[in-house]
């Protein structure tokens, strides 16, 4: 028996096809990466670290401004936290400062509104007046009817209603005064219904258009903001009531 078996070890020794059959299960194994797939691995890892590392290189570069957010809540760009000077009446230099006496009141926000906008052919607007009322982000909205740029409605921000209106305005003139109004107020919002008409010049005989200005205004606490604005030009189906017509 023991010499079988000895001979039984010698022959499996010089069969090597049969060690496998003896040896125990432990899974497929595992080969070391070749060469070129550890090149393309340490590349792709290159390539996705590079916007990381060129960006901290950018910021220890001479002269970088550090980057920052606006705290929440806060409009980028609201004048209640940046106030550029003003231009010269006629420019759009994007969140001019307000005069105090235009922001004071809501009846102060909506007298500089109407003379604002107002004017005869040819006469240049004081713009930066106009936006300087509009808080950052408000809205404009022409309910129904054919605006002088197309189709309504559209909403506008203050600056794009400028840009498509400007040249009607100096071309045609555009004067809109205030007929009546009816306001609501509770805390630190207003709600305001302004009736109005307008003419090309003061001297027309009869307005061109008349409507409703519908103006939610509200107070950051320092100064009064138009926070958005809709308007219903008056048509045959929606004529203006007694009440906004004194």
């Amino acid at each position: 028996m023991l010499r079988t078996a000895r001979a039984a070890r010698t022959s499996r020794a010089a069969r090597p096809e049969l060690l496998p059959a003896l040896r125990p299960t432990i899974g497929p194994s595992k080969r070391p990466p070749s060469r070129p797939a550890v090149l393309t691995i340490v590349l792709a890892s290159l390539v996705a670290a590079a916007p990381a590392a060129l960006a901290a290189l950018a910021a220890l570069a001479p002269g970088a401004a550090p980057q920052s957010n606006p705290p929440r809540g806060q409009p980028s760009g609201s004048a209640t936290h940046v106030s550029p000077a003003a231009a010269p009446g006629g420019q759009m230099t994007g969140q001019p400062t307000a005069a105090p006496a235009d922001v004071a009141s809501p009846d102060a926000v909506l007298a500089a509104f109407y003379e604002s906008i107002s004017g005869p052919p040819g006469k240049k607007r004081d713009w930066n007046r106009f936006l300087s009322l509009f808080f950052a982000g408000a809205r404009l909205l022409p309910a129904e009817g054919r605006g002088h740029a197309g189709t309504m409605p559209e909403v506008f921000s203050p600056e794009s209603y400028l840009y498509n209106t400007e040249p009607y305005m100096l071309k045609a003139g555009y004067i809109e005064k205030e007929i009546a109004r009816r306001s609501v107020r509770f805390g630190k919002i207003v709600q305001v219904w302004s009736s109005y008409r307008v003419r090309h010049a003061d001297s027309d005989p009869k307005p061109f258009v008349r409507g409703i200005n519908s103006f939610q205004l509200f107070f950051d606490g320092s100064r009064w903001w138009i926070f958005s604005l809709v308007w219903q030009p008056e048509t045959p189906q929606a004529t203006l009531p007694d009440e906004f017509l004194r």
